[in-house]
């Protein structure tokens, strides 16, 4: 009798087993199918995407004329200042164009102010010239500078950029100069003379 209790018994646990391995089986296929979907998709568990077709078109040329005209403002309606340009132009500090070189006057002597001779490039007889490109809004805040040419030695280029940083702001830009930025070439020479 005893036998035939434990033989029962596990028999019911085999069956057990059985079942929870089973019911693990099946939530690890599960599990692995639902991650093999989102880098495999399977089309058939999707649904398939429609696509509509549109046609676009354009109304005979006399109605879009007819409708503009409609739409525009009475002269006497648009802002009379003066429109301004989204240009810039670009210009040399040594310009003679009557048109920016009372304000390149200004700049320069104001870089000038600032400008100077580094102490230990010229007992090091550090010579050398450089062009800078430097941008300014119509406001006369500096917007960027950058080395267009370099000297060869970082000492005298540092020190014409920290003379174009220091001299900032600049005077606004006058009413004949309608761009909205000006790029300028500034040129330094560092050059030792010798009596």
């Amino acid at each position: 009798m005893d036998q035939m209790n434990r033989n029962s018994y596990y028999l019911l646990k085999g069956k057990r087993i059985i079942l929870i391995t089973f019911f693990l089986s099946i939530i690890i296929h599960i599990g692995v199918i639902i991650v093999l979907q989102g880098i495999f998709p399977f089309t058939i568990l999707r649904a398939e995407l429609r696509t509509y077709k549109v046609d676009l078109i354009r109304p005979p040329m006399k109605e879009i004329k007819k409708s503009s005209k409609e739409k525009d403002p009475a002269i006497s309606q648009i802002h009379s200042e003066m429109p301004m340009d989204i240009k810039e132009a670009t210009i040399s500090l040594d310009t003679r164009d009557p048109t920016y070189h009372p304000y390149t006057k200004v700049i320069k002597e104001k870089i000038l102010n600032y400008w100077i001779y580094p102490l230990s490039a010229q007992q090091n007889f550090i010579q050398g010239d450089l062009l800078i490109v430097f941008r300014l809004g119509r406001d006369g805040n500096l917007i960027d500078s950058n080395i267009d040419r370099s000297s060869g030695h970082k000492i005298l280029d540092t020190h014409a950029l920290k003379a174009i940083r220091l001299a900032t702001p600049f005077p606004p830009f006058p009413e004949n100069i309608t761009v909205q930025f000006l790029n300028i070439k500034a040129s330094f020479a560092y050059q030792l003379t010798f009596e």
